[in-house]
């Protein structure tokens, strides 16, 4: 999979006839993967190359103070997985007053080789998110090409599929239902730091590590997790959360996993939120804390399946 920048782009466009899937794709749910899917089906029955147009900036989020769900990288091994040939990265700041007619003229048609542009039902785009697939389909349409939008995508409960539900979900702390979104557990990666070594003096270590600023989070509670590291995977018990029995007041992650021991620090560790056991609590006394988490611990190793 080729990846090119605007800039790249500009100085040599991308020369071959496309089919482009167009979205943020935060959090690469269902629906986006109905999107990229649909993509690499119609890119191969029309013979066109796969490719994704996406938009970045650091920081940036489709919503104003909306956390993300993935960084650049996630989007870019999702995109890999799928099958795409080539990813082309719009710095959103610098197309987001475009007409839509520059934007579809300029951007897809010329610089990205679109011949079929295809996105969700409720893409925007241009000066003031003016565009709407009606656009892209007209505008498409004018400079020989075709552009499709795709259905809302439910669960079968009804559902809407979006990467708004998904944060609302993870928001009240309903992992469940963001894993039925997304088509997978809601999962972090962050390396793993020194903490105060609390679990530690309790018997029970556990593997701390600091959500980065702007990161969606599980709401703050007890959850059994799958923890990836170090070649191997285990089932944990994981608070997020600021430790209010200790007097925390920093957002962390913490985790015991099963049946480990080893040195962890400055490693990367990746968890996979299953489901919520309990909120947070301040405890009274280190020896309640101790008796919980053991319950918690109990729990995890009852039902958890690798």
């Amino acid at each position: 999979m080729e990846v090119r920048s605007l800039q790249e782009l500009t100085a040599a466009p991308l020369g071959v006839p496309t089919a482009v899937a167009l979205g943020f794709f935060d959090g690469i749910h269902l629906g986006h993967r109905a999107l990229l899917e649909a993509t690499c089906r119609e890119a191969a029955a029309r013979g066109l190359s796969p490719a994704v147009v996406t938009f970045y900036d650091e920081g940036f989020s489709p919503k104003a103070g909306a956390p993300r769900l993935t960084d650049l990288s996630q989007r870019l091994d999702a995109f890999r997985a799928v099958g795409v040939a080539y990813v082309l990265l719009l710095p959103f700041s610098e197309v987001k007053d475009l007409s839509p007619d520059a934007f579809v003229t300029d951007i897809l048609v010329r610089l990205a080789g679109a011949r079929l542009a295809l996105c969700g039902f409720n893409f925007r785009f241009g000066a003031g998110a003016c565009g709407t697939h009606e656009t892209l389909a007209r505008l498409m349409r004018a400079a020989g090409g075709d552009g499709v939008a795709l259905p809302p995508q439910t669960l079968p409960d009804g559902t809407l599929i979006s990467s708004s539900a998904v944060r609302e979900a993870l928001l009240a702390g309903d992992v469940a239902t963001a894993a039925a979104l997304l088509g997978r557990p809601y999962s972090l990666t962050l390396p793993v730091v020194h903490g105060q070594a609390l679990g530690r003096t309790l018997g029970l270590p556990t593997a701390n590590q600091c959500p980065k600023e702007g990161l969606a989070l599980p709401a703050r509670g007890v959850y059994h997790t799958t923890a990836i590291c170090d070649g191997g995977t285990y089932g944990a018990v994981t608070n997020v959360g600021v430790r209010p029995t200790v007097g925390g007041t920093e957002l962390v992650c913490e985790s015991h996993l099963l049946d480990f021991s080893g040195d962890l620090y400055g490693s990367p560790l990746t968890l996979l939120f299953h489901r919520r056991l309990r909120g947070e609590t301040a405890f009274a006394t280190l020896d309640e804390l101790k008796s919980t988490i053991e319950s918690d611990i109990r729990e995890v190793k009852n039902n958890h399946v690798r």
